[in-house]
């Protein structure tokens, strides 16, 4: 295993602490932020839309009895 030196983790800890910072304190950053969150809210809306469709597929073939 590698070991990092001061100046990597430094570099990395700046980083983190900057894309903190745009995320949460600057206008633009909480605009990126809820775009992100809008995406991630619709792509979850579209999966258990999906996993409805399955299931309701699922319980009609089962009344029927007709495999799947």
């Amino acid at each position: 295993m590698e070991k990092r030196n001061s100046a990597e983790i430094l570099l990395a800890a700046l980083l983190l602490g900057g894309a903190i910072y745009f995320l949460f304190y600057t206008e633009s950053g909480r605009q990126w932020l809820d775009r992100l969150k809008n995406l991630a809210a619709d792509q979850l809306d579209k999966w258990l839309e999906d996993l409805e469709a399955h299931l309701l597929k699922l319980e009609l073939a089962d009344e029927i009895k007709i495999p799947v």
